[in-house]
């Protein structure tokens, strides 16, 4: 059942009946609208898809993807010292007789070690990274480098993303015109039935006298709830339902935002979430920066970019073990060395970076949000909202 907020039972209703009552409504308060003094609004929106951002091209991965895992598991295999004997038994029924020999491939003082707790138990085996030019995100660092990207949204030069180049060259770490990555798609795709929404809120929104957005300054607030999205028929999270924000003050995030042609983009500033370790199990992004296009549907899409640390990232893939290998074609050791190699920012105490630069995609579909003991309900309903919708 939808969870109750704190607004009137008419506008809580709002998300169904309401649009409809809209396209009605326009009408007569069309007339009222020029007297009508304009106030600021607030959207709520749940988060409904987080995933790496990635706009593959034909020639990023110039030598090449990384080879799919019926061809690099014999590779690894036999550095185990199996036989080709062994090995074609260990391929029938593909991959089945495969996930538990994975597991102990590195050797660590002359013995058999988990590879996926010791990735360094393996020579680095130079896995294949993109070499393009063409990605989301945010020129985080202030220069254009040669291993830096261009947006292929606002054109931007020297954007930051080493995160794709790591992972660029797995095929299911790549997709273009905007769709999901297989991968990305898969990790919050299989949490968000369990895991906590995530919140949206962008308030001191204005409107001209046409019912345009205006350009200035609004806020935008990123809450973890403390329940997950509904699903619809279609099986995408349900639009119009209420959450409350959970009052863990990690989980707080505001911050000032410029609108310009109803896309808002973020100062930068540092932003904390959790996710779930099937996935990633926590976000923690420096100098972060989001740009959130507003639809006219009620829907947002944007782009989240910033410096992570990359050692989670690595465990994301190795909590799959074997499974992930398999399935996804992605070699775990691999992905630890690009990464470390890759990260870009914020040295350790051995002047080694721990954080690397990276970009997600957002989207999100409108929802009501209250604040624990505040008297503040997101998508607040008044003549404003409802002449948007002629």
């Amino acid at each position: 059942m939808m969870a109750q907020s704190n607004l009137p039972c008419a506008k809580r209703r709002y998300g169904a009946f309401g649009r409809g009552l809209a396209l009605g409504a326009a009408g007569f308060l069309a007339g009222g609208l020029a007297a009508h003094t304009a106030r600021a609004e607030t959207r709520g929106y749940a988060v409904s898809w987080f995933y790496m951002a990635a706009e593959s091209q034909a020639d990023d991965c110039p030598e090449g993807t990384n080879p799919v895992s019926e061809v690099v598991v014999r590779k690894w295999l036999a550095d185990m010292g199996k036989t080709p004997g062994e090995i074609e038994e260990l391929y029938k029924d593909f991959p089945n007789k495969l996930y538990v020999p994975l597991y102990m491939r590195g050797k660590k003082d002359g013995q058999w070690v988990n590879i996926y707790t010791n990735p360094t138990s393996v020579p680095d085996p130079n896995i294949k990274t993109a070499k393009g030019h063409v990605s989301y995100g945010f020129n985080l660092d202030g220069n254009d480098g040669p291993n830096d990207f261009v947006d292929p949204q606002t054109n931007e030069h020297g954007v930051d993303n080493m995160l794709y180049r790591a992972l660029g060259c797995f095929i299911t770490n790549r997709a273009s015109g905007g769709q999901r990555a297989t991968w990305p798609a898969i990790q919050w795709d299989m949490t968000r039935d369990q895991m906590p929404a995530w919140l949206i809120e962008v308030s001191g929104i204005e409107r001209d006298a046409n019912g345009k957005v205006k350009d200035g300054d609004v806020k935008i607030g990123i809450y973890r709830g403390t329940g997950p999205v509904t699903r619809n028929a279609a099986g995408e999270p349900q639009a119009d339902f209420s959450f409350t924000t959970d009052n863990d003050p990690r989980m707080q995030n505001l911050v000032h935002a410029t609108m310009r042609n109803g896309t808002l983009l973020t100062d930068p500033f540092e932003f904390y979430m959790i996710q779930d370790p099937f996935g990633v199990s926590e976000y923690h992004f420096k100098k972060t920066q989001i740009r959130l296009t507003l639809n006219d549907d009620g829907t947002a899409k944007g782009v989240l970019g910033g410096y992570q640390p990359w050692l989670p990232i690595y465990e994301s893939f190795a909590l799959g073990g074997s499974t992930n290998e398999l399935n996804l074609s992605v070699d775990a050791p691999g992905i630890y060395y690009a990464l470390k190699k890759l990260a870009d920012a914020y040295p350790d105490a051995t002047g080694r970076n721990a954080f690397i630069s990276s970009s997600y995609m957002i989207e999100a579909v409108p929802a009501f949000i209250t604040h624990p003991n505040a008297d503040k309900t997101s998508m607040t309903v008044g003549p404003v909202r409802l002449a948007e919708r002629k």
